[in-house]
């Protein structure tokens, strides 16, 4: 991909700089993060809302993670698939 010749003002700079480091540090968090969420879930009875609250991430993020940890669902889903009408 070719470069350009931009140079950001010292305003944009300083907000691009900014949000480098918070990708870079979720990144540094993202495992341990993950491996937390499950260790909570199944050993201190989180829910994926109670996750979702404290976090600011999705219910359906920590849903993909108890899914994939093993975690049990404490009830079934409320959505169903509907049945064919033939």
């Amino acid at each position: 991909m070719a470069r350009s010749n931009y140079e950001p003002s010292d305003e944009a700079a300083k907000l691009f700089r900014k949000q480098k480091r918070l990708v870079d540090d979720q990144a540094e968090i993202k495992e341990p993060l993950r491996e937390m969420a499950v260790r909570e879930m199944r050993d201190a009875g989180a829910t994926v809302g109670d996750l979702a609250r404290l976090t600011g991430l999705s219910t359906e993020y920590f849903r993909r993670i108890a899914r994939a940890g093993g975690i049990e669902r404490r009830r079934e889903p409320t959505v169903r698939r509907l049945a064919d009408d033939d």
